[in-house]
């Protein structure tokens, strides 16, 4: 299975690379390059042992880089951690957006977000463990003060998305009615419980991955109208 890919990926430079001279260029791929190590480092260091647990003296060991180093990159630990949750994050509203935006029929696009979320779920295990304990306040969240205003305006975007489909559905008569938003709150909540049960990146064999889409389908599919009895006036 091919890894998920973005259309417009993230590019961690500000700069215009044609205005800067190749001196400057070179030094920018390094750190660029640096960065995303650093990124990877503390992207399983945190899912690993927690927000408190890791240090960034932990991540540079891992990195085989000085601890001054990611001083040169982020501030703190906490711009660290912030930029792991963001890095995937973003991608991750961007592919579901591409796909929200693809032509078709909406109940089977629904479908088709459905299983674009479990597989990057499952490509990046480590930060959607991360993402997973904000909402649950484990020891992998920086407090206990609740869930992260990072992860609340992504998930908000991302249900922002999947009720636009929604809403879109019902008007071509193919999406089941009531309120997008809440609608798209339980598909995200949906998702989230299959991934919980899809712990080891396979398909379960109590409960596949086909199974699931199939659920999701039938749940947010317009139903057929009951055909009234006589004792239905």
């Amino acid at each position: 299975m091919q890894p998920i890919q973005p259309r417009h990926p993230d590019v961690v430079s500000g700069d215009d690379p044609a205005t800067m001279s190749p001196r400057e260029q070179r030094r920018r791929i390094r750190l660029d390059t640096t960065r995303t190590q650093v990124l990877d480092a503390a992207e399983h260091a945190f899912a690993a042992n927690g927000f408190h647990a890791t240090t960034i003296k932990s991540i540079a060991e891992r990195c085989e880089i000085a601890v001054g180093t990611i001083y040169t990159l982020f501030d703190d630990k906490e711009s660290v951690y912030e930029a792991v949750l963001r890095r995937r994050g973003e991608t991750l509203k961007v592919l579901t957006a591409d796909k929200a935006s693809e032509p078709g029929r909406a109940d089977e696009r629904l479908v088709e977000l459905a299983d674009l979320q479990i597989r990057y779920f499952r490509e990046h295990p480590d930060w959607t463990s991360i993402a997973s304990a904000l909402v649950s306040g484990s020891r992998a969240a920086p407090s206990g003060e609740g869930t992260s205003p990072l992860y609340e305006t992504g998930h908000q975007i991302v249900a922002d998305v999947v009720a636009a489909v929604i809403a879109a559905g019902q008007h071509s008569g193919v999406v089941r009615e009531g309120n997008p938003q809440a609608l798209a709150l339980i598909f995200l909540g949906m998702v989230e419980t299959f991934h919980r049960l899809d712990t080891t990146g396979v398909d379960s064999p109590d409960f596949r991955l086909p199974a699931f889409l199939d659920l999701i389908h039938a749940a947010f599919s317009a139903a057929p109208s009951p055909t009234r009895g006589p004792d239905d006036a």
